[in-house]
């Protein structure tokens, strides 16, 4: 078995712009993710969750890319399941005033 593709960019079915993907945001940002779920090996659906990881990436897109292999790594560790194929549908920014940037991810199955 092995994880579904996440799709970030618009050219492979990513909702959000790419202008935004190319942004470079002061590090760290707290990209974070509600009601995750995906499937265990009998195709069962593994209890969803919520999650939040620090990343310092060169761009947004960099920090998507990791968040989605920790995300991802984190499933098989911990659940012994595996991630969905998923599609990038928003990205909410909060707080821009605070220490550490939260960007909230919404994918789509």
């Amino acid at each position: 078995m092995q994880h579904g593709k996440w799709h970030f960019e618009p050219e492979d079915g990513g909702h959000v712009a790419l202008q935004i993907l190319q942004l470079q945001p002061v590090d760290p940002v707290a990209y974070r993710m509600s009601d995750v779920w995906g499937y265990d090996q009998d195709e069962l659906p593994i209890e969803p969750f919520d999650i939040e990881i620090r990343v310092t990436a060169p761009s947004v897109l960099e920090g998507l890319k990791v968040f989605a292999d920790a995300v991802q790594a984190y499933m098989q560790e911990n659940f012994g399941g595996y991630a969905r194929e998923q599609f990038l549908e928003r990205l909410d920014w909060q707080d821009e005033y605070a220490e550490v940037r939260i960007c909230q991810i919404t994918m789509e199955g």
